[in-house]
């Protein structure tokens, strides 16, 4: 055996999370340790090692490569790129995929959910909230650590802007050779959501618990004049996930820009005001429209008949625009009952959704009716990955460059997406409160 059955109970069928690949625990590649084994024929990174089948093994079931070195690594036996061991335990894995217009704010966003999760949710719902395969997260630790971790409060800190395959994003993409065809894979990000002790179903945890495989996919994919390919991997991504999550920024909309213009604090409004006419970017409901047209398409069904999986449409930068939806957002998280343990206040978030949505329908309805096209299931919610204004640090490129002060950066709402789709999807998972609470 490849991978001991006895100290780990498999799963009959893997799907890789790059290609889609379902291939059998036994079929999987090692990947090769020693440095004189880089260059793998498949892989366009010269660096990568080379993938092998296995044919000698150590007592402990590393696999040895043919410079006799240890090798626990594993590749999808199609595409050769890595597969994490904990997509082969018998623990369910809940897709998900995010996706944005190009400065959406979608790389703040997941910076200050990842960030904010592994905090909260162990301090408010029992729930670890772990990476099984930190090297997979480079990303996201990456934005991490430029917006939350430097020592200095006054510093300016930032995230660079994600960037397409096709200009150049290695860091972002995984370039794959089938033949002469080049497809580049989206890297996929993984965590693992776990009951502890104290949790309601802590004595059960292993039937609950969750490794999510999400993908950060860039909102180039989307443009208008894109043309789709056949078995493209980020319409794939999209048509397999379990939960959506369109990032709409609307201080990107004419209407929101309108109706912000001298009473917001963010100077970008002002600069989107006067933006020149060829920097006018493609309507952000024609994102959403051209995902939906290809996920349908791919899953051959019609582009009228919205799909099952949820959507939630992240609404950004809630601090730009909030005297527009009444102020300041409401807890969405219940006294701590017996052990500790908080719950998610549906009753909130379901509200805050549908005064969104009625905001959403006045100033920008064309996003609502795509959302709505793509999805039965669609809540709107707010968030502000930030909390705070930026402040300009200078120009790029012609246009102003804005960066936080480290000391101001204060997330809020921003759990509130990840924490709706695993309550949706995971029964007893995330523990909630139907009613809201009445007003002290």
């Amino acid at each position: 055996m490849i991978i001991e059955n006895t100290a780990i109970n498999l799963v009959p069928q893997v799907r890789c999370p790059n290609c889609w690949h379902a291939f059998a625990p036994e079929s999987v590649l090692f990947i090769a340790s020693s440095q004189d084994l880089a260059g793998d024929p498949r892989l366009e990174d010269p660096e990568e090692r080379r993938r092998f089948i296995a044919t000698r093994f150590r007592p402990d079931g590393a696999a040895v490569d043919e410079m006799g070195m240890d090798c626990r690594d594993l590749a999808c036996p199609n595409c050769h790129l890595l597969v994490p061991r904990v997509l082969f335990e018998q623990r369910a894995t809940m897709f998900l995929s995010i996706f944005g217009r190009p400065q959406s704010g979608k790389s703040y966003l997941l910076a200050a959910m990842m960030r904010q999760s592994k905090r909260l949710l162990p301090q408010k719902f029992g729930l670890g909230f772990t990476e099984p395969h930190p090297p997979s997260n480079r990303l996201v630790q990456s934005y991490e650590n430029s917006l939350f971790n430097h020592p200095d409060p006054e510093a300016l800190v930032d995230i660079p802007k994600t960037m397409s395959a096709d200009f150049g994003g290695r860091l972002w993409y995984q370039v794959v050779k089938f033949g002469d065809e080049i497809h580049r894979f989206p890297r996929p990000m993984f965590f693992q959501v776990v009951p502890l002790v104290n949790h309601p179903n802590g004595g059960n945890a292993s039937q609950y618990a969750r490794t999510l495989c999400l993908y950060d996919n860039a909102g180039e994919d989307f443009e208008a004049g894109r043309q789709d390919k056949p078995n493209n991997p980020v319409t794939q991504h999209l048509a397999r996930s379990s939960g959506l999550m369109f990032v709409f920024d609307p201080t990107q909309e004419p209407a929101f820009l309108r109706a912000c213009h001298g009473r917001s604090a963010d100077p970008q409004i002002e600069a989107n005001i006067k933006v020149s006419a060829g920097e006018i970017l493609d309507p952000q409901a024609t994102i959403l429209a051209t995902a939906d047209q290809n996920v349908k398409k791919f899953l051959g069904r019609p582009i009228a008949e919205p799909l099952e999986t949820p959507l939630v449409v992240v609404v950004t930068k809630h601090d730009a625009w909030k005297h527009m939806l009444g102020g300041d957002l409401p807890a969405f998280i219940g006294e701590p009952k017996t052990g500790g343990i908080c719950g998610l206040q549906v009753a909130v978030i379901e509200e805050i959704s549908q005064r969104l949505r009625g905001l959403l329908m006045q100033h920008t309805p064309e996003v609502v009716a795509a959302a709505q096209r793509f999805s039965r299931h669609v809540y709107f919610v707010p968030v502000s990955a930030t909390g705070c204004a930026p402040v300009q640090a200078g120009e790029q490129d012609g246009r102003p460059d804005y960066k936080f002060r480290a000391g101001s950066v204060s997330p809020y709402w921003i759990e509130v997406p990840l924490l709706w789709l695993l309550a949706r999807h995971v029964q007893g998972l995330v523990p909630t409160e139907k009613r809201r609470p009445a007003a002290s």
